[in-house]
């Protein structure tokens, strides 16, 4: 088993408090600890789609679609 196995075991062993915890404390460390900074890093062309999205949505140039819709558009089922 590898050292990130074993590590992985060990959390999903503590109570969930303690993994929630430590699951917080994982997530701030990527950034300055806003979802927006971690998002960036993590993935900043999906910050970009969502902001010009965004853009499009206020400005009424778009329609949004409901969850179902988005499900079936994305699902491959046409």
């Amino acid at each position: 088993m590898t050292n990130l196995a074993k590590l992985e075991q060990e959390v999903l062993d503590l109570p969930p408090g303690e993994r929630e915890q430590l699951a917080l404390s994982a997530w701030q460390s990527l950034g300055d600890g806003s979802d927006e900074a971690i998002s960036a890093v993590l993935d900043p062309e999906g910050i970009n789609i969502a902001r010009k999205r965004d853009g499009e949505l206020n400005a009424g140039s778009v329609t949004p679609i409901d969850h179902a819709e988005f499900v079936r558009r994305t699902s491959g089922h046409e």
